[in-house]
């Protein structure tokens, strides 16, 4: 007995060493996030070939203050908090919840992660010192007024509470979940899905108000929306009308084309007026071959999704488009304007997103049907594109009007088939690369704003033949701001009868 305790000791520490190293290891294989080589290699080339994309060079970059995860706190639809809960947080200390020395696990990287897709990157003034009721009671009557989603708990999951100075609560605002969390119809909320927050009608009607408690005139509206647009949608050098349009728009028409958007839909920056983009879930991400609607950046391993999730906060503004900036401010200024994520944070954020899966749609229709709808599925074309067991085939589908070059159908994978939507998102703005990414049709009973820019918001409509008519007016997003606005393009399944179609639906909202 006594010889083999002597013999286990060693055994022991060999074996912690060998773990220590370990994790050494998984430390030394974080991907260098801003690695301008890597960032250049994943980016598609736009539509107009030589405008070159140019990130911030690394040495500015690195200087650009790093994020600090401080613990949040629900945030309450106010009236709906727990009694004396705004006095309970401006007695609490601010505190730090992510230490890169304690992660030790995929599943410690994992909960990390979920900390940082919650951590907002703007703060904004909430509460100092005292509680204002009035305040409050406004606020709600707004949030009401606008339909603010709000979970059964009373929670809204868009929102965080930081405490970052004991005695000061402030409202974090452009975490990850601000896209991604939804609410359910039964109050429950699920992140990382086609979040359901009402972006464009908050911001069109921020603009509104403005205008109007200014008393602008018109002509000083429209300067005023064009200097906001240019950084958001400006792309110089395109031609086209919509272009223009952010550089030249006619405020009333600019703000209603804001309030038409549906929830799911949003006018992201590097998008243009009048072509939002639906936002995407982010389930079985971790399988999928490119990211953004248009394909924008190849997804090669988890560097590139942490390169992505940085370009969408914000980080593309600083890109140079063939010398045009969206943001022109020195770089002096950008280091005091800017924060970003440690490789550290951003590599937690993409493992917890790499752990996403869909929700399973709990109303299925009785499995005679599915079967009946698989088979049309598989019969059909629509397997062509939408192949199982992702239910997308991996490639991009080019836009009408663009043809791929022989350099691209070298280098990507290109579908031979365009489905002949309206191409302006993939065309007209900084995003366009002259293709749309094929979707995936897994979770697609539980989004709400389909296709690329969210024109329709049920099956039954995507597959309702008049949608194609000129006289149509969808449910989803409308350029044409509540006037007829003919939804193009993918006509695959219009022409089924009232049965097959049923079973179709019925097998789509089983994925």
């Amino acid at each position: 007995m006594r010889h083999k305790k002597i013999v286990f000791i060693p055994a022991i520490i060999i074996a912690g060493l060998f773990l220590v190293s370990f994790g050494l290891n998984n430390m030394n294989d974080i991907p260098i996030l801003w690695e301008i080589s890597k960032l250049k290699s994943a980016h598609l080339p736009l539509v107009n070939k030589s405008i070159e994309v140019h990130p911030i060079a690394e040495d500015i970059y690195k200087k650009i203050p790093e994020r600090t995860a401080y613990k949040t706190y629900p945030f309450y639809m106010p009236g709906r908090e727990p009694k004396g809960y705004y006095e309970w947080l401006l007695k609490q200390e601010p505190e730090l919840v992510f230490d890169v020395a304690k992660l030790k696990t995929e599943e410690d990287w994992i909960k990390a992660g979920e900390l940082i897709y919650e951590m907002p990157q703007n703060f904004d003034r909430f509460i100092d010192s005292a509680v204002n009721m009035e305040e409050l009671q406004g606020m709600a009557a707004f949030m009401t007024s606008i339909h603010m989603p709000v979970s059964k708990d009373g929670t809204i999951p868009f929102f965080q509470i930081v405490v970052r100075k004991k005695g000061k609560i402030e409202v974090g605002t452009f975490a990850c979940g601000n896209c991604h969390n939804k609410v359910m119809p039964d109050g429950s909320v699920v992140k990382g899905a086609q979040g359901n927050y009402p972006f464009d009608k908050i911001f069109g009607g921020g603009l509104l108000a403005n205008i109007q408690e200014s008393k602008m005139a018109d002509s000083a509206a429209s300067v005023m929306l064009s200097q906001s647009f240019r950084g958001l949608f400006g792309a110089p050098w395109i031609e086209h009308e919509s272009q223009e349009f952010v550089k030249k728009p006619e405020y009333k028409r600019a703000i209603a084309v804001l309030l038409a958007t549906v929830p799911g839909v949003m006018h992201r920056h590097s998008s243009t007026l009048g072509a939002p983009t639906a936002i995407p879930d982010l389930f079985n991400l971790k399988e999928r071959k490119y990211l953004d609607r248009t394909g924008m950046l190849l997804h090669r391993d988890i560097g590139d999704l942490m390169r992505y999730a940085v370009l969408n906060q914000e980080m593309d503004f600083t890109n140079s488009y063939g010398g045009f900036k969206p943001d022109t401010r020195p770089d002096s200024v950008l280091l005091k304007r800017y924060t970003r994520f440690s490789d550290a944070q951003a590599y937690a954020l993409s493992k917890y997103i790499y752990s996403l899966r869909p929700l399973p749609n709990p109303d299925k229709a009785p499995a005679e049907l599915i079967a009946k709808g698989k088979a049309i599925f598989e019969q059909d074309v629509c397997i062509d594109c939408h192949t199982p067991p992702l239910y997308t085939n991996n490639k991009l589908t080019p836009v009408l009007g663009f043809v791929p070059s022989k350099e691209d159908k070298t280098r990507f994978d290109i579908s031979d088939i365009c489905v002949e939507t309206d191409p302006t998102l993939a065309l007209y703005s900084r995003r366009g690369t002259g293709y749309y990414k094929v979707p995936s049709l897994i979770g697609v009973w539980n989004r709400q704003a389909l296709m690329h820019s969210g024109y329709v918001t049920s099956l039954e409509e995507m597959f309702n033949p008049a949608r194609q008519k000129d006289d149509f007016i969808p449910s989803g997003f409308n350029p044409n701001a509540g006037q007829p606005f003919a939804v193009k393009g993918h006509s695959f399944g219009l022409d089924l009868n009232v049965e097959d179609k049923k079973a179709l639906l019925a097998f789509l909202r089983s994925l």
